[in-house]
């Protein structure tokens, strides 16, 4: 068998790789949806529904991220360097389990009353998991690259947007709540949806960094 039929022989294995990060990036956008419900619910009973509909999803990316690294163990030949697919699964995952995080953090607090910052915050990180996906997909052709690099910049400025946010929603706590132990909690929620929005960038700044090796 020459080098050309053993190199067709392995890119079917190569593709998957990228069919396994569109799959990370769905979940991500299906998880930003439930968070966005989540800071809209109205009753504990929705609280408590929607932070299971988010569990299920986390859980699903946590096995999104396994089929990946089991998938480099066997793979000879990958679209790009296994160390860039590593890190690229993991910031993926980290997006989804930090929405996880944020969404029991809600529930250990019992909190039933969201601030408009807060609403801000995750309805931005909704449009940012729908730019991931754009993002992911384009690493599939590194011969058109403007859409990727597009939403790559988008993500940079949803980042900015949700920092925004943070600080005025800080300010505002701090202004407005007298409540000590209510301002903590407050607090906590809006440090932690931020970190959402830092991981989202730092996926951007992966693809980047794959874009600038291969493009």
């Amino acid at each position: 068998m020459n080098f050309s039929n053993l190199l067709k022989y392995f890119i079917p294995k190569e593709k998957k790789f990228y069919a396994l990060f569109n799959q990370a990036a769905i979940y991500c956008i299906e998880a930003s949806v439930e968070l966005n419900n989540l800071f809209n619910s109205t009753t504990p009973e929705e609280l408590k529904a929607t932070r299971l509909k988010i569990k299920a999803i986390e859980k699903k990316g946590d096995e999104i991220a396994t089929q990946v690294f089991n998938d480099l163990n066997v793979s000879f030949i990958t679209p790009f360097d296994r160390e860039d697919i590593h890190e690229l699964a993991n910031t993926l995952d980290d997006v989804i389990d930090l929405m996880y995080s944020v969404s029991g953090k809600v529930e250990f607090y019992r909190l039933n009353v969201f601030s408009s910052y807060m609403k801000d915050m995750v309805a931005e990180i909704q449009k940012g998991c729908v730019q991931i996906q754009t993002a992911v997909n384009g690493l599939e052709n590194f011969k058109s690259t403007d859409k990727t690099l597009r939403a790559c910049k988008d993500l940079q400025k949803l980042e900015t947007r949700v920092d925004q946010y943070f600080h005025l929603g800080i300010s505002s706590l701090f202004e407005n709540e007298k409540n000590a132990i209510e301002l903590i909690k407050q607090k906590d929620i809006l440090l932690n949806i931020e970190k959402i929005a830092n991981k989202i960038e730092d996926v951007s700044d992966v693809v980047k960094t794959i874009l600038v090796k291969y493009a």
